[in-house]
């Protein structure tokens, strides 16, 4: 009598067990097509009004769950504000967010002379920060390299300049070593630091994740 409940207890776990796997592998499957659905839907936000410039920044955020607190990353490089006497040549904002928040962003300004040497020395006074080897990056070469905060894990903020009253601002923030965002469709190639790789199986990120 009692070898007969034991088998029933063990037919019983034995149904429970399968259940649960069951249940699991539906789960999985349903999480799966949650992920896929949601990186299929998901559009990127771009923006190019430049009059609502400070809108996109982190500037005024105090919010760590704001849209665009952009992982807390140091945006100071970029311009405070928009000012008559600068000339816009192109400017972009992309916000994208699948799953995880990432942005790209440029700002080309044409100065005058003595603007173009003023905001110079101001960028050349930030406290720029080590680059190189981050996301395969190289040794900047395409446009002079004025300021720089570089993150190993999220990214890139930076100013550059071709030396004749142009200074490019832009920036690649995002996380997990990747970005979901077609960055090459967003930014001309020349815009990125040189060697940028952020594609789903970059070197960088493959010999860093655990």
């Amino acid at each position: 009598m009692n070898t007969d409940k034991s088998k029933k207890i063990i037919i019983i776990v034995i149904a429970i067990v399968a259940a649960i796997s069951v249940l699991c592998s539906i789960a999985a499957a349903v999480l799966v097509g949650i992920f896929v659905v949601g990186s299929v839907t998901t559009k990127p936000e771009v923006y190019t009004d430049i009059t609502n410039y400070r809108e996109y920044m982190s500037f005024d955020v105090t919010d760590a769950d704001s849209q665009w607190n952009k992982w807390g990353i140091d945006e100071s490089i970029w311009p405070q504000e928009i000012t008559d006497n600068m000339t816009i040549a192109d400017y972009k904002m992309v916000y994208y967010n699948p799953w995880d928040a990432q942005y790209l962003g440029y700002l080309v300004v044409d100065y005058s002379n003595e603007d173009y040497l003023k905001e110079s020395e101001r960028l050349k006074s930030y406290q720029s920060t080590d680059y190189i080897g981050y996301y395969s990056v190289e040794e900047e070469k395409t446009y002079a390299l004025l300021a720089i905060n570089a993150d190993s894990y999220n990214g890139f903020v930076y100013a550059l300049t071709d030396g004749k009253n142009r200074i490019i601002y832009a920036e690649q923030i995002f996380c997990n070593y990747y970005m979901d965002l077609d960055y090459d469709k967003h930014i001309p190639h020349e815009y990125l630091l040189d060697g940028f790789d952020a594609s789903s199986d970059n070197p960088y990120a493959l010999a860093n994740r655990n």
